[in-house]
């Protein structure tokens, strides 16, 4: 049973129990309303006074000031560690906060070969499963349109101190329940310079031998006002990288975060972009895809360039500069809504199966999935949607299957009237109180190197 507490007091046992008396037609998964009430903690208020006190540093760039408490990023990064040690008090003390300090090499114009950043690493310990993990983050750093000039004002509201705010919110909102599995939250320093704290922290959890089940950065979710002058509310673009076909492990946590939207910020879409980042661009996910880990980005629909890396200043009688004042704190709580209810799945969930392979039945047009449980799981559902749909489309229920021993522990399912040849096919596992993993796929096949376009010489 998953274990998800508030303020000291277990509450799953109690919705458990009425889960159970319930009449069949009312059932509703306890994850559901232990979630549904976690998201209706999420406040813009805390949000909005998160990304204002770290627009005050003026700059937050990595080679500013670290000799003050009130300029600088050494003023920046004290305060985001005494807020999120403030947060694990509510903790029961499994959230611990420590600094990440790494030299991290520079390629970038102006700066220095070697830039030495800072994260803060807030981690929440799980219950059960504490090895695996999930990660959320924004950068903390800053820039204006100079990249390397680390004296003048560089609020960085948007970019991306909201993502920083959404991270801590989550973070606030989480941290007083339990999870099985480990969930971290982080506020990366160095992007602007070249993703160089998230690449620190991801190296380290690589050489750790983590067990990291999705990364989610959250970089430029404040902004609703379009160049266009068209106001963007609605939705929140979830960018994955697969290196070949649309069902990576990337592609699997992108659609984990769509279901986590529809199911509990409905009036809020996820959109699937199925591109690892912004054209020609990148962000701190992109340092865990490096590594072999889920990864995926979720940024605003519309950026808005007078915004990003711009001095303070007007230009043409417009504004210019990121500044808090044209933030949309409302529009940066959804996504901290999306990302409350994915991290409390998934964290809630157990490990996704391992799905070794599939092949269309030779009697009829059913698929036949091969597959192996994480131990002790015995709750699961099978999906499925066309090839040219981005999300799953359809369900199959465990009872809905027949179940067969195959070879070398794997059990073989066959999910009838589903015809692998023009399908995907793919399964999650379900825990005791109904939290769903992301969605494990068999292999595709017949995967061929592209040939050569010239001959050799």
């Amino acid at each position: 049973m998953t274990n998800i507490r508030s303020g000291g007091v277990l509450q799953l046992g109690c919705i458990l129990a009425a889960f159970l008396a319930a009449p069949a037609f009312a059932q509703v998964d306890p994850i559901r309303a232990a979630l549904t009430e976690a998201v209706k903690e999420v406040s813009s208020a805390r949000i909005e006074a998160t990304v204002r006190r770290l627009c005050d540093f003026g700059t937050r760039h990595p080679l500013s000031r670290t000799d003050s408490d009130t300029e600088g990023t050494g003023a920046a990064r004290k305060w985001l560690k005494a807020a999120y040690e403030e947060i694990a008090k509510t903790s029961g003390g499994r959230l611990t906060v420590a600094l990440q300090t790494a030299k991290v090499p520079c390629t970038r114009p102006g700066m220095p070969r070697e830039v030495e950043v800072v994260n803060i690493i807030a981690t929440l310990r799980g219950t059960s499963d504490a090895d695996r993990v999930y990660v959320v983050g924004g950068h903390y750093d800053s820039r204006n349109g100079k990249g390397q000039d680390a004296v003048n004002l560089a609020p960085g509201a948007v970019d991306d101190a909201s993502g920083t705010a959404v991270a801590m919110e989550a973070c606030r909102v989480l941290a007083k329940r339990e999870f099985p599995a480990t969930i971290v939250f982080v506020a990366y320093d160095g992007e602007e310079q070249g993703l160089l704290g998230s690449k620190a922290h991801a190296a380290q959890m690589a050489d750790d031998g983590a067990e990291i089940d999705g990364m989610i950065t959250c970089d430029i979710v404040g902004n609703t006002m379009g160049m266009d002058g068209r106001r963007y509310t609605d939705f929140v673009r979830c960018f994955s990288y697969s290196r070949m076909g649309n069902d990576s492990f990337g592609r699997s946590l992108a659609r984990a975060v769509s279901r986590a939207g529809r199911e509990y910020v409905p009036d809020f879409r996820v959109k699937l972009i199925y591109r690892g980042d912004r054209y020609g661009r990148g962000g701190d996910h992109r340092s865990f895809f490096d590594h072999g880990y889920p990864a995926v980005r979720m940024t605003e629909p519309r950026e808005d360039f007078s915004r990003q890396h711009q001095n303070v200043r007007p230009k043409d009688g417009k504004p210019y500069g990121d500044l808090p004042d044209y933030a949309d704190f409302g529009y940066s709580a959804r996504v901290a809504r999306v990302v409350v209810a994915t991290l409390g799945e998934l964290a809630s969930a157990p490990k996704p199966p391992l799905v070794t392979g599939a092949r269309l039945a030779r009697d009829a047009y059913d698929t036949e999935l091969y597959f192996r449980l994480p131990k002790g799981v015995t709750r699961y559902e099978f999906v499925w949607r066309e090839t040219t749909e981005a999300d799953w489309t359809n369900v199959v229920s465990m009872d809905e299957v027949t179940l067969k021993q195959g070879r070398r522990d794997t059990t073989v399912a066959r999910i009838p009237d589903v015809c692998l040849d023009d399908v995907v096919v793919g399964m999650r596992t379900i825990s005791a109180s109904g939290a769903r993993s992301r969605v494990a796929t068999p292999p595709e096949p017949d995967r061929f190197a592209q040939r050569p376009t010239t001959k050799k010489k």
